[in-house]
């Protein structure tokens, strides 16, 4: 009884509790706790406990150095396409200098997501780049999260324990794919969430309450998270009424956002109805269907990647976190919502959605684990042996490589670099950044300015617009890209008056207000032998260029957008080419105007004496009038002045 009075004074006083854990150096205390001799221990035990001490911070520095690097490159390649980068820069940089404003979704972050860590790190972006500073400091809280974890390991586990806790975070699929793809505030969160969970479980009431602050000053709706930690605490011997006022503080937090900011701040059309929509318009709708209709609900979950949802994201771990029994429980709200959603890529194992859900389920893994050995010591190293088997497999398989094309410049980065230069340029020039729409790609390297927007539709009245035409690509030559789903927009915008395009690169066209596209005007226009291809245009000649054909045009007046040529050989070409390279819009032209139109040849041009054909053609494929013909024979003006006759 004295033994048990003073261990249980010596943890009042916050003095280290003995642990079968960590045997002395005497043999049998090794065999007694299940672990080999000193001399049969893993090479990290081995080690002294100093070197051992910087061998683990090395790991945790190149590991935030590795994941803040590899988003940084895959940013800075323009392979990052995630909205989320963009719209947590824009937030990051309007926070820090007060500006709560968002303009992506017109209404103020408060009715967003309450992240106040996003202000200080949006500071420092004013000093070194927002997504510099975002991408490497969610690095650091990766590495944060693995220490913290790795200490839990190493106080239920020992020294393996604490490779163990850290590894079994940083090898999840899950963070290889997030921390190199995009910035989330739910991402940051996972260092403090760790953080609690280690000092839950040392019992350590004033760090779980300060790591508790950091999980909120990241998302507000992580509050649900530490409203299930509340019970935990409770459990865990911290006090009934610490865990009470734990509780009550974050369901607090939580009410704040949800009854007061969101209502009054919420934009037309927000994250619940992407991820609920079908279920109801609120919450309390949505809560109200899941318990009426639980049929409907049951086979939601029976479809195959919401069945699957749970074994994909403990297979990594080798399902040993289903040891931790109401460890788990912080984890039900993230993982729940992830089965509810009908979002299509809440049950990705590479969602962000799931990256706050794993420390909790790294920390079930130690606990469980620790408990299991301790009441049976042999299943050590078997249990060690499977885990050093799933974590490196689960990472090879799920994760994604580090020497991908994703995070090494292409055709598209150079193409992106010239278009966000072209941006800067005018907006240098104008002495304002400009307000801008722009794809998803490119928005993160221009989200620093006051109005921003995502590619059109909806128009937003923005100044400078960039319009994706990868497209034009794809079905470079066929009629169907007249008839795709991103060219009648396409059309429409190089169409209106008032605007043109200032620069073309690769997929993307910028086209600014106030500018007015002009055809390229024919050096050597020729009078005689026009021939009408329809009643806006005519064609006098064509003449062989290095990179192939270009076409001398009469234009009689502006012509329908969707106005494409046939060219090639027989009555009825194959090849479709929009004119000028869809540079500039038919609706252009003016009447009286001689144009040229260029359009490369891979292959041999047509050289039978008027085998080279011409023609016009309408989005549906059909001539533009009922009289025009369907193709013109045109003379061909041969290299070094010859003609074809």
């Amino acid at each position: 009884m004295g033994v048990a009075m003073a261990a249980r004074e010596r943890r009042a006083e916050g003095a280290p509790r003995e642990r079968a854990d960590e045997p002395g150096d005497d043999p049998r205390d090794h065999a007694a706790a299940g672990r080999p001799p000193a001399s049969d221990a893993p090479p990290t035990e081995r080690l002294g406990p100093r070197r051992e001490r910087v061998v683990r911070r090395l790991v945790l520095a190149l590991s935030a150095l590795a994941l803040g690097g590899f988003a940084y490159a895959r940013f800075a390649t323009f392979h990052n396409r995630t909205f989320d980068l963009a719209f947590y820069t824009r937030m990051a940089w309007g926070t820090s200098q007060l500006d709560l404003w968002d303009p992506f979704l017109e209404t103020s972050v408060l009715g967003l997501h309450v992240s106040p860590v996003l202000v200080p790190l949006g500071a420092l972006g004013h000093l070194f780049g927002t997504v510099p500073v975002l991408v490497f400091a969610q690095g650091a809280a990766f590495a944060g999260a693995a220490a913290a974890l790795g200490r839990l390991g190493e106080r239920r586990l020992g020294r393996a324990g604490w490779w163990l806790g850290a590894l079994a975070l940083l090898l999840h699929p899950n963070v290889a794919h997030v921390a190199t793809y995009e910035v989330h505030p739910g991402s940051l969160a996972v260092w403090p969430l760790a953080a609690a969970l280690e000092r839950l479980d040392a019992g350590d009431r004033r760090g779980l309450l300060l790591a508790c602050l950091g999980v909120l000053a990241c998302r507000e709706d992580l509050a649900l998270v530490l409203l299930l930690v509340a019970p935990l605490a409770a459990w865990r011997g911290l006090g009934r009424r610490f865990a009470l006022g734990l509780g009550l503080g974050a369901l607090a937090w939580l009410l704040l956002f949800a009854l007061v900011l969101h209502p009054r701040f919420a934009p037309a059309e927000g994250s619940f109805h992407l991820h609920f929509g079908p279920w109801g318009d609120t919450p309390g709708e949505a809560l109200r269907t899941w318990l009426s209709e639980p049929g409907r609900v049951l086979a939601h979950l029976a479809q195959p990647r919401k069945a699957s949802y749970l074994p994909r994201v403990l297979a990594p771990l080798a399902l040993l976190p289903l040891l931790g029994g109401r460890w788990l429980l912080p984890a039900a709200p993230i993982l729940a919502i992830n089965l509810l959603s009908v979002f299509p890529t809440t049950p990705n194992l590479d969602s962000h959605y799931l990256t706050p859900a794993l420390p909790v389920l790294v920390a079930a893994l130690l606990v469980g684990l620790g408990d299991a050995l301790r009441r049976w010591p042999r299943l050590r190293r078997p249990a060690f042996a499977l885990l050093a088997l799933a974590l490196p497999a689960g990472f090879v398989l799920a994760g994604p490589s580090p020497f991908a094309a994703a995070y090494r410049p292409d055709a598209r980065t150079d193409a992106s670099e010239a278009i966000v230069e072209a941006i800067r340029a005018l907006d240098a020039e104008a002495g304002a950044p400009h307000a801008l729409q722009a794809p998803d790609p490119l928005l993160a390297h221009l989200a620093e300015r006051p109005r921003i927007h995502r590619a059109p539709p909806p128009d937003r009245n923005a100044d400078l617009v960039v319009l994706d035409v990868g497209h034009r690509d794809r079905y470079a030559h066929q009629e169907t890209l007249l008839r795709t789903s991103e060219e009648p927009g396409v059309r429409a915008w190089q169409a209106r008056t008032g605007w043109g395009v200032v620069a073309q690169r690769g997929p993307w066209l910028l086209l600014a207000r106030g500018h007015e596209d002009r055809a390229p005007p024919d050096p050597a226009p020729r009078e005689e032998g026009a021939q009408r291809l329809t009643g806006c245009l005519s064609i006098t000649h064509a003449t062989e260029t290095a990179r192939g054909l270009r076409l001398h045009l009469h234009a009689h007046g502006p012509c329908p957008a969707d106005l494409a040529l046939r060219l090639g050989e027989g009555r009825r070409p194959r090849r479709v080419d929009l004119l000028f390279g869809g540079r500039v819009s038919p609706a252009k032209l003016r009447a009286g105007e001689r144009v040229v139109s260029e359009h490369p040849f891979d292959a041999q041009l047509p050289t039978a004496p008027g085998s080279l054909r011409v023609g016009a053609l309408r989005s549906s494929g059909a001539r533009p009038a009922h009289g025009d013909p369907t193709s013109v024979p045109v003379p061909l003006a041969r290299a070094g002045g010859r003609s074809a006759p």
